[in-house]
């Protein structure tokens, strides 16, 4: 079954993480998975498995794909049963090479700074988000096994929708769960 229905709030109970080693050796690992660099090829890797979609890129194209070409950029933010203070409402939905001293950051930050907020949602669009049909939007920054794993998709339409009026590269939590229709179990 695919699980990639948008607004559809998909989630999934993890237990742990437990690499097993010749001759019966276990490892446990899961408190890797609270670390963002330890979790992301996981998780992206798992919701393809569960979405029926393919890995396709980590970096310059979108994240997964499906057969048709559609393609999915994932992005994670902080669950709100765990964190569930507004200040960590806002997360990061622009492409990477947006926020980065060494790319376009300090370029869309003087322009947010002059004002010129339509030029800095120019560049946001260009390097990423009209690179993309879908997004993925997974509870994995900081992710705590003692809560669910979710997922939930959003055409990019609704991501640019939703994107914050002070600065596009960010997004509001409340605003994509807003959009959820139900939730269901995997």
């Amino acid at each position: 079954m695919k699980r990639r229905e948008p607004y559809i709030l998909y989630e999934v109970k993890i237990r742990s993480l437990v690499l097993e080693i010749d001759r019966g050796v276990k490892f446990d690992a899961t408190h890797l998975l609270a670390n963002g660099r330890a979790n992301y090829i996981l998780f992206e890797n798992f919701i393809a498995e569960c979405a029926g979609l393919n890995p396709n890129s980590q970096g310059g194209a979108s994240d997964l794909c499906d057969d048709s070409g559609s393609g999915y950029e994932v992005k994670s933010y902080k669950d709100a049963e765990k964190f569930p203070d507004r200040r960590n409402d806002r997360f990061h939905t622009g492409a990477s090479s947006t926020f980065g001293a060494n790319n376009h950051g300090p370029t869309i930050k003087l322009l947010l700074q002059e004002g010129k907020y339509s030029e800095a949602l120019r560049i946001c669009r260009e390097s990423g988000f009209d690179k993309n049909d879908f997004y993925v939007y997974v509870n994995s920054a900081q992710y705590d096994v003692s809560i669910p794993l979710r997922y939930v998709i959003l055409p990019t339409s609704d991501v640019l929708s939703m994107i914050s009026r002070e600065d596009p590269r960010l997004i509001s939590r409340s605003d994509i769960l807003a959009k959820v229709k139900r939730t269901e179990a995997i």
